[in-house]
């Protein structure tokens, strides 16, 4: 048996014919299998070696198999127990199946990416903690064992986590009881949890999803099987943030846009009462500052909008039909125009394509339209001019938008487009950094590109093209 696989060059699994050879073996911890020939008067030994080495898998081989000796192997954690003398079959076999493991954990490694993600195992047996941990240290998660379920309960109301493992019969806290903890706790009340037992009746089993629980895992359990139920659910669970993920940036992108169009009718009311408040009466002037303050406080009630944006994919969802890009551009322009009138700008258009009518979404072109406005008012200089351009070439409408101010301070302008960041750290505190973004989003799903071109301190020119095909 040992020259079989010393040629077949599977170093990972270790055969002795006494239990007593293991002393002699070096780098247990690294093997996969150790096969034990046995008659099971040793099994004492037998039974401390396996807790000593809860990472290593461990048959018996016996002339000796009877009921009652494989219930003493179950007792060790031990499955398998194969007759002596060996089958030269199961040999192949073996060798065949440790070579396929080998190279599917290979492979487990490349294609699961669940490192960093956070979990808690709370059992009051250090084995089952230290046996659960060593099956989970191929993934590179972040594991948190807890030995005493009371400190577990503590830190759940700290801490948030990806999945928790959670025995049942323990000292001061049940597993159940713990588990209604975590699903009142702030942070982890959606957090998904499985109860790793030996308690194999159907009334807990059937008690552990009442408390939410998404798996009910027996002792002994097989590495394989627990560490693939584990990978799903936490692949699952990640999937599931990420869909939240999106949610909130839709939220994000929705409430800065609400925003533009309010801030220009609080500029436009704040206008009116600073030029003609002093011709004003008291009637007048107080319903002027209730329209004011009302629309301000319109910020706040952006959740009240529907929107379409987002798919079931978090992908951004538009509607082309057939609109007049001319008549677009003088509605956002006029739309603005008390902005402008604050720092004395003038905004002028040069429509110089012949291209008019195409298909387009209209709400979210008048999005980056508005967008790309406001940015360009909101960085240039005071009595500046703000010179928006229309071109065209065989494909596509071209749109630039021009001002003479602060420009892109960052060392790579391209990065006003990622997600909160703002033209220069000066405006940071004041800027969601959201607006490039959002355009650019909207730019892409309509099969353009948005660029930007700056020098700091005089001209920032930002661009964005629009297919012109006839058709949605």
């Amino acid at each position: 048996m040992k020259e079989l696989l010393k040629q077949a060059e599977i170093n990972d699994v270790v055969y002795v014919d006494d239990i007593r050879e293991l002393r002699g073996i070096q780098g247990l911890t690294s093997k996969r299998l150790c096969i034990i020939k046995t008659d099971f008067r040793d099994i004492n030994k037998i039974k401390k070696f396996c807790k000593s080495h809860g990472n290593l898998e461990v048959w018996l081989a016996s002339e000796e198999i009877s009921r009652k000796n494989i219930l003493k192997a179950n007792l060790c954690g031990i499955r398998n127990v194969i007759e002596y003398p060996i089958h030269q079959n199961l040999i192949s076999d073996l060798i065949k199946e440790k070579k396929l493991e080998i190279e599917e954990e290979k492979n487990f490694k490349n294609h699961i990416s669940l490192k960093g993600l956070k979990v808690m195992i709370v059992d009051d047996n250090p084995f089952n903690t230290q046996l659960l941990e060593e099956t989970l240290s191929a993934l590179e998660l972040n594991l948190v064992t807890c030995q005493k379920p009371l400190e577990a309960a503590r830190i759940v109301q700290e801490e948030e986590f990806d999945l928790f493992l959670l025995d049942i019969m323990m000292p001061e806290l049940s597993g159940f009881d713990l588990a209604e903890i975590i699903r009142s706790s702030d942070k982890n009340a959606n957090t998904p949890l499985m109860f790793v037992s030996a308690l194999s009746d159907t009334e807990n089993k059937i008690k552990s999803f009442d408390y939410g629980s998404y798996a009910y895992i027996e002792k002994p359990f097989d590495i394989k099987v627990v560490r693939a139920q584990i990978c799903t659910l936490l692949k699952t669970n990640n999937e599931r943030k990420e869909l939240e993920k999106q949610k909130e940036k839709y939220w994000a992108m929705v409430t800065h846009d609400m925003k533009g169009p309010v801030y220009a009718e609080v500029s436009a009311l704040e206008f009116v009462l600073n030029q003609y408040g002093k011709s004003l009466d008291d009637v007048q002037k107080e319903i002027l500052q209730d329209i004011l303050s009302s629309t301000k406080y319109l910020k706040n009630l952006v959740n009240n909008v529907l929107m379409k944006y987002k798919d079931d994919n978090g992908n951004l969802v538009i509607k082309k039909e057939l609109h007049s890009f001319k008549k677009l551009i003088k509605e956002c322009q006029n739309e603005v125009k008390y902005i402008a009138a604050e720092k004395n700008q003038i905004i002028t258009v040069d429509y110089d394509a012949e291209a008019d009518e195409f298909f387009f979404d209209l709400a979210e072109i008048k999005r980056v339209i508005n967008n790309l406005l406001t940015n360009s008012l909101k960085y240039g200089t005071k009595d500046s001019e703000i010179s928006i351009i229309i071109s065209e070439d065989d494909d596509y409408i071209i749109f630039a938008i021009s001002n003479t101010g602060i420009g892109v301070t960052l060392k790579d302008p391209n990065e006003v487009f990622e997600k909160f960041t703002s033209y220069s750290e000066e405006h940071r505190s004041i800027n969601t950094g959201l607006g490039l973004y959002i355009a650019k989003q909207i730019i892409v799903a309509h099969g353009g590109q948005i660029t930007i071109n700056s020098i700091p301190n005089k001209t920032t020119t930002l661009t964005f093209t629009l297919p012109k095909i006839m058709n949605a």
